[in-house]
């Protein structure tokens, strides 16, 4: 079973993700699963309110694979999205054989993880050997529940709780300590034609 997975937080998070939701039902059929602090103005097929912790949106959307466990494939997609196809060849691509599928990210080189603190790219740098990593826009990933991608996930998690912040440079590094098998998809998939991304506009500068 497919479906995609929402994370939204606040009052512009979840009008963000009404309209996305909206958007990806035109061009596809798939089951919705939302994590957020208030019930949204659309019907969903699934939905957690409220999750504890107190670590807000970043942290609950570190959860995602737990919460859709009868799910083979989901797609985690950012609230400030619009679909614009049919999104099915991501889905494809796990078929054959991978296990995520996402985009790098248009900042790479000096630029890359430039929304991190000093502390966190040193450590970053140390531990995976490498002072220009790829940086992977984690705002859309197709994922295959399996033993590898559930590994991964947990390590997010704790690379994530190492700093509490943004979440890139920590999937970087559990990246570099549960490797998967990982598809690079184009930029039209994540800020394109395929899917658009209104980066900002949660925080109100879109």
């Amino acid at each position: 079973m497919r479906g995609a997975v929402y994370v939204a937080y606040g009052e512009a998070a979840r009008s963000e993700a009404v309209a996305s939701i909206a958007s990806l039902r035109e061009h596809n059929d798939l089951p919705v699963f939302c994590i957020s602090d208030i019930k949204l103005d659309i019907e969903i097929d699934g939905c957690c309110i409220g999750f504890p912790g107190g670590k807000g949106a970043r942290w609950a959307k570190l959860q995602a694979e737990a919460f859709v466990q009868d799910w083979d494939q989901f797609v985690y997609i950012d609230a400030d999205t619009r679909i614009r196809t049919d999104i099915t060849a991501g889905f494809d691509i796990l078929d054959d054989g991978w296990d995520i599928a996402m985009t790098p990210s248009a900042n790479q080189d000096d630029d890359a993880f430039w929304h991190i603190g000093d502390d966190e790219m040193s450590a970053m740098i140390n531990e995976i050997g490498n002072p220009y990593p790829l940086q992977l826009q984690c705002g859309m990933m197709f994922v295959k529940r399996n033993e590898r991608t559930e590994e991964l996930y947990a390590a997010w998690r704790d690379e994530w709780l190492r700093w509490r912040d943004q979440d890139q440079a920590a999937f970087i590094r559990a990246l570099h300590q549960c490797p998967v098998k990982l598809w690079l998809l184009g930029r039209p998939w994540n800020g394109g034609a395929v899917i658009a991304h209104r980066f900002g506009a949660i925080r109100g500068r879109a």
